[in-house]
């Protein structure tokens, strides 16, 4: 590990309890389906949507998606259970780390896989969300959207990525992410590529606004269709290399862990009114406890590298 590494591993804990304060549960808000946009930045998401209701921002529990959902729903201090909620999960995390937490599971991140394009699009999480619907019309729906967090689904960017893995992994071994992807060996996280100088910034700042604004066309026809109180936000957001403050002397790329700063724990929070509030039923120890195989742990873990987690 070189010093600016280290270095960067050491700020992160100070952010952690420093930086924002601890940020919300999520279960504590007022919601009959909470939309999730992987790795939205407040910011850019107040910019770029159209869709009508109350804008404000909170702040996250978490600066990547495997902190917010351990924060969220295995360290909320009231309940270890949340058997009114059915979860439709585009990341793969979900099953990884709170699978024996909800009354029912989507594992979009497995079935609704697109190959070609690296994630789960848009358009699968829409369709299993009003299946849910009205499978479940009296439970409470978190709908978890990957967008716009990479690959980029358009653009030339989309073609240098066809997939998405760890850009430490790249690092460990010597290799020149590049050359690798062209190779189809290994596929490269843009965040490693623009840290190291490969990809100018305008240009990954361009694929996710798209990215962005495909995941919100897509939430805008959802939204129409949903009945109760919906809201909008994201999990965590994202960072292209800003310097987020004299505490901090490195510039951030991606969404790292534990590293609370602004652009990483500022999120959305667009609350639409339905012209009526679900009846929502929570049973006694009505919770799915699924136990994964070998095999279906395995493919958690490969979908995670290919969208740049360890």
């Amino acid at each position: 590990m070189d010093v600016v590494t280290w270095f960067e591993n050491e700020y992160s804990h100070v952010y952690r309890y420093f930086a924002h304060g601890n940020g919300i549960y999520v279960m504590d808000e007022q919601w009959d389906n909470l939309i999730i946009l992987d790795a939205c930045r407040y910011d850019i998401f107040r910019e770029m949507n159209t869709i009508d209701g109350t804008l404000s921002s909170r702040i996250s529990r978490g600066s990547d998606s495997a902190e917010f959902l351990l924060e969220n729903f295995t360290k909320y201090p009231k309940r270890a259970t949340f058997n009114e909620v059915v979860y439709v999960a585009g990341n793969a995390w979900v099953s990884s780390l709170v699978s024996d937490r909800f009354h029912a599971i989507y594992s979009l991140w497995d079935y609704g896989w697109d190959d070609q394009s690296g994630t789960v699009p848009p358009q699968k999480v829409v369709e299993q969300a009003l299946e849910a619907q009205t499978k479940y019309n009296d439970k409470r729906l978190i709908i978890h959207f990957m967008q716009p967090h990479f690959p980029a689904l358009t653009g030339p960017l989309a073609k240098l990525e066809n997939s998405v893995t760890l850009a430490r992994e790249t690092a460990r071994k010597g290799l020149d992410p590049v050359k690798e992807s062209a190779k189809g060996t290994m596929a490269v996280q843009l965040s490693f590529l623009l840290k190291q100088g490969k990809l100018r910034r305008e240009d990954v700042v361009s694929a996710y606004r798209e990215n962005l604004r495909l995941a919100l066309a897509s939430v805008e026809k959802l939204v129409g269709e949903l009945s109760g109180r919906t809201v909008i936000t994201a999990d965590h957001g994202e960072t292209f290399g800003e310097r987020p403050g004299i505490m901090y002397p490195f510039r951030v790329f991606g969404h790292p862990r534990c590293v609370h700063v602004k652009p990483l724990v500022e999120v959305p929070w667009l609350v639409i009114e339905g012209e009526s509030r679900r009846t929502i039923t929570r049973a006694k120890e009505d919770v799915d406890r699924k136990v994964y195989t070998p095999e279906e742990d395995a493919k958690i873990k490969d979908r995670l590298r290919k969208l740049g987690y360890d």
